[in-house]
């Protein structure tokens, strides 16, 4: 009996779905689709109806799989940087799980008082005091319930079984660190654009130690907000000469632009390949996503590549 199956990962924007496909045979898993469609007009999180919103999914769905069927009935999918509260806050590490839940609401009900913090799911990475932040803190990621139910609904009407959500930086992250430049010792920054915001990630090695999400007018405004940000108290504790590689993934990112952004930051960020380690289909080499968009695919193929 196979330990693992097929699996996809979808990923979300307002404007597009994206899907990438995996085949488990052979004992290893096989790149076999890689695919997006936009759909028939943006959607507005915020303002849509759950129904229009589940209707825009479904139209996008069904014409990736007019051109090539969906191997795998598994499904994780990464959801938009803009339909998360993201803090990062110092914690108590004796508390138990249920009241550091509670405690991360408090702190979101005081930052953000016209949610309500009830409807919120919250997930958090525990990051240790180290020699970059001396105290004890954590990452938290807090989504409303409603998303969840958009997806989970997605996956039963399509017969789908839903393992993971994640947010898209987060999913991303998983893509990242199995590329061939990536420093496991090292401390290393990543860049997320899309959905017009930039998602800020430092680790140290694989660990996240901090993170920020920024809103953006446009992708040619990133250089200056990554230099700004280097300058900015809250990011004082980094230097640039302590970072080993810099990353950028997402929407709207060029060679051109990637070099404006290391020619105005003084760092070497790598526009990095999510499928340089996974074994691909020869049919793939045909395919426009694959060769040419293959960085933009970072979130649905780190989220693919999720297996717990």
């Amino acid at each position: 009996m196979h330990l693992f199956e097929n699996q996809a990962g979808l990923s979300i924007s307002t404007e597009k779905l994206q899907v990438v496909d995996l085949e488990f045979k052979n004992n290893r898993f096989e790149l076999v689709n890689v695919a997006e469609a936009f759909f028939s007009e943006p959607i507005d999180f915020e303002k849509d109806k759950e129904t229009k919103i589940s209707a825009l999914l479904q139209g996008a769905y069904d014409e990736i799989q007019l051109t090539k069927t969906i191997e795998s009935n598994s499904i994780s999918v990464a959801l938009p940087l803009n339909l998360f509260k993201i803090v990062h806050l110092p914690y108590d590490n004796t508390l138990l799980h249920e009241d550091l839940i509670r405690e991360f609401k408090w702190e979101l009900s005081v930052l953000y008082p016209f949610i309500t913090t009830e409807d919120l799911v919250i997930q958090y990475i525990e990051v240790d005091k180290n020699n970059i932040i001396n105290y004890n803190s954590v990452l938290v990621y807090a989504i409303s319930r409603k998303y969840l139910r958009i997806v989970d609904n997605f996956c039963k009407n399509n017969s789908l079984k839903l393992k993971f959500i994640d947010n898209s930086h987060v999913a991303a992250q998983r893509a990242l660190t199995i590329s061939k430049q990536f420093d496991y010792s090292g401390i290393n920054l990543s860049i997320y654009y899309g959905c017009k915001f930039l998602s800020i990630l430092l680790m140290i090695g694989v660990k996240p130690i901090y993170t920020k999400l920024i809103p953006v007018t446009n992708a040619g405004d990133i250089p200056e907000i990554i230099e700004r940000e280097f300058g900015n108290d809250n990011f004082a504790f980094i230097k640039r000469n302590m970072i080993n590689e810099a990353f950028i993934c997402g929407d709207e990112l060029t060679d051109l632009s990637v070099k404006k952004l290391s020619e105005t930051t003084g760092l070497n960020f790598i526009l990095f390949n999510p499928f340089e380690r996974i074994k691909i289909n020869p049919q793939l080499y045909n395919n426009r996503c694959f060769t040419e968009k293959f960085n933009s695919f970072a979130s649905s193929a780190g989220i693919a590549y999720r297996v717990a």
